[in-house]
């Protein structure tokens, strides 16, 4: 998105995350801003640890590394949709499978609009250079959906000219199968990154296996030292099925899903002033079959749903003296689909059109060791009208190497299609919810900044939230709950000598209405090692009190750790061959009630560097 591709921060200490308060940061901006000044808390993740992974898909990457972030998960790999579907994304205890925590690919929204969440399966590790995660109420300038936070999806460039190409094969436990190929070209002013990926496996059930493909290709082109023009493409395809809980399996369910983005991005920087017009494009084409119990009829009917989200976000930032940056916006997305079952009884939505228009203006001003920002949007939503959406911040460094930050941001989610349209308990009169974040945030840097800790306390509260209830008889959607979300994240990173570093997190949420998929104590810590061509990385996470079932009649939890471990050895310059495994403890746990997760596993495969 503009900027983005001119403030990349490489990886700095065993190639993996930066640890350097000073990075630069866009998400919660739009242009770069130092990440210790600026007073939202906003999580980094660094392309050096989502290629430690050796993961397809980018969310356990994401789910290891930022605090108070959890995603559900049924299987090795796969998250499915539609019933039984894992990859529920929990920020603070605001849930994305609720449509209130956003995911951007390079600042463009993403996500299936009929249902108005993400779809997991569709974000790929090969296409990331790093992942941004805002902490806290991000509507100020992504509008809608982001009441908990965004997590912004940076996507990979050329970043070294020449030809460059990756190749990585691996193979494990229940026949699973990772392949994946990038190559990388750079050439006077011409760039362009092509990525493929293929995923399949098994599954340590009966019928859960699953296979995906995805590809991505961006292109860039700068006319000038000012201008330059970017475009890019995602697909992702997925079958997968859902072999559902232990005490009610299923038979032939199963879902085929098709999801794309494109984008294109026109910047400028002249230095006084910058911005960029980016113009974006998402669809999808899901075919669920809702399967049957054993001895019950086949559904006679696939649900078949479409979708598209196309817009342009264009914005302009001047700095008209020291210290002080002014960003205009203007937003307008158009978005819409329909959804059925027999296409001649069932229509659920059939072809509807919405639209979102909205302008916002931020402010930040440096003075001295202080950095304020303030700013506004207003948003106008074809169905309910205007809603302001205000955020205030102020970051303070007290020392050389601690800032003391803190927070007011408002968020809001506008209702999806599913809950203005779909099923009985629909209602089209329905109005956003809304949330407020406060947040405060102490960053310090420790040992000759060889370690930095972050420690950050906050607030959130919701109304209007929507909510069936009984009306005239029968269930209806309806804008009546409230909730209040409190809790602490912390990080630590710390680079004990050149070969050793060690980086952790642990956050605490404490929920007045439990949700499910969202744990009140989470802790990682990691250590990496290398040793001339060896390497050795070592995690655990700790997982206290996660909700399984949160109802009030019905509460269900589980504990459990995880240990995780990955060699690699690096028989020449170009070619390393490695050997990970998940949940070495053996723990028996499940992230969803009625779905186990598998024991140990092992993966193992070669990579392939070629230049």
């Amino acid at each position: 998105m503009g900027t983005y591709a001119r403030q990349y921060v490489p990886d700095t200490i065993g190639n993996s995350t930066n640890y350097n308060l000073d990075e630069v940061i866009v998400t919660g901006t739009r242009v770069p801003v130092s990440r210790n000044i600026f007073p939202v808390p906003v999580s980094v993740v660094q392309r050096g640890m989502i290629e430690q992974s050796e993961e397809i898909n980018l969310m356990p990457v994401l789910a290891k590394h930022v605090p108070g972030l959890f995603i559900t998960s049924r299987g090795i790999t796969g998250y499915g949709v539609s019933g039984g579907a894992a990859g529920g994304i929990n920020l603070r205890g605001l849930s994305g499978g609720s449509g209130r925590v956003l995911i951007l690919i390079d600042g463009h929204p993403q996500y299936a609009t009929i249902f108005g969440h993400p779809v997991a399966d569709a974000y790929i590790a090969s296409d990331a250079q790093r992942v941004e995660v805002s902490h806290g109420a991000a509507s100020i300038l992504y509008g809608s959906n982001a009441m908990g936070g965004a997590i912004n999806i940076i996507t990979r460039e050329a970043q070294e000219k020449g030809n460059h190409m990756s190749v990585r094969l691996m193979g494990g436990s229940y026949g699973t199968q990772r392949y994946s190929l990038t190559d990388s070209y750079r050439k006077g002013k011409l760039s362009a990154v092509l990525s493929g990926n293929y995923d399949k496996t098994d599954g340590h059930r009966k019928n859960i296996s699953f296979d995906m493909w995805a590809g991505y290709a961006k292109l860039g082109y700068e006319f000038s030292d000012q201008w330059r023009v970017t475009g890019n493409v995602n697909i992702a395809h997925a079958n997968s099925q859902n072999p559902g809980t232990i005490n009610s399996p299923l038979l032939d369910a199963t879902a085929d899903v098709l999801r794309g983005m494109s984008g294109l991005s026109f910047e400028n920087n002249y230095g006084r002033t910058n911005g960029a017009m980016n113009f974006y494009y998402n669809w999808g084409n899901h075919k669920i079959n809702d399967g049957h119990t054993p001895g019950a009829n086949p559904q006679a009917f696939l649900f078949r749903s479409t979708d598209y989200m196309g817009g342009v976000n264009i914005y302009q930032s001047v700095h008209p003296f020291t210290g002080n940056t002014v960003t205009g916006g203007f937003d307008v997305k158009l978005y819409g689909g329909n959804a059925y079952r027999n296409p001649e009884t069932e229509k659920f939505v059939d072809h509807i059109k919405l639209n979102e228009v909205a302008g916002y203006l931020f402010v930040q001003q440096k003075i001295g060791p202080c950095m304020a920002n303030a700013g506004i949007r207003l948003e106008n939503h074809k169905l309910y009208g205007n809603e302001w959406v205000p955020q205030v911040g102020l970051s303070y460094r007290a020392a050389t190497q601690t800032h003391l930050k803190f927070s007011v941001s408002k968020g809001f989610r506008a209702p999806n299609m599913r809950e203005l349209y779909m099923y009985m308990i629909a209602n089209e009169n329905l109005l956003p919810e809304r949330s407020m974040s406060y947040d405060f945030t102490v960053s310090q840097g420790l040992l000759e900044n060889h370690m930095t800790t972050e420690l950050t306390f906050y607030y959130i509260t919701g109304d209007n939230i929507i909510t069936p209830i009984q009306v005239d008889g029968h269930q209806q959607n309806m804008n009546v709950g409230d909730f209040t979300n409190k809790g602490i994240e912390f990080t630590l990173k710390y680079n004990i000598i050149n070969d050793l570093q060690l980086h952790g997190n642990y956050s605490y949420l404490h929920m007045d209405k439990p949700i499910a998929g969202a744990p009140r104590h989470k802790a990682y810590a990691g250590l990496t090692y290398k040793a001339g061509r060896f390497s050795l990385d070592l995690g655990a996470q700790v997982i206290n009190k996660l909700y399984l079932i949160a109802e009030k009649e019905d509460v269900q939890t589980d504990n459990f750790t995880l240990v995780d471990a990955r060699v690699s050895y690096k028989v020449r310059e170009w070619i390393d061959f490695f050997m990970k495994g998940d949940n070495l403890l053996a723990q028996k746990y499940q992230t969803m009630a009625g779905y186990p997760m598998p024991r140990t596993t092992f993966m193992g495969g070669v990579s392939i560097n070629l230049y």
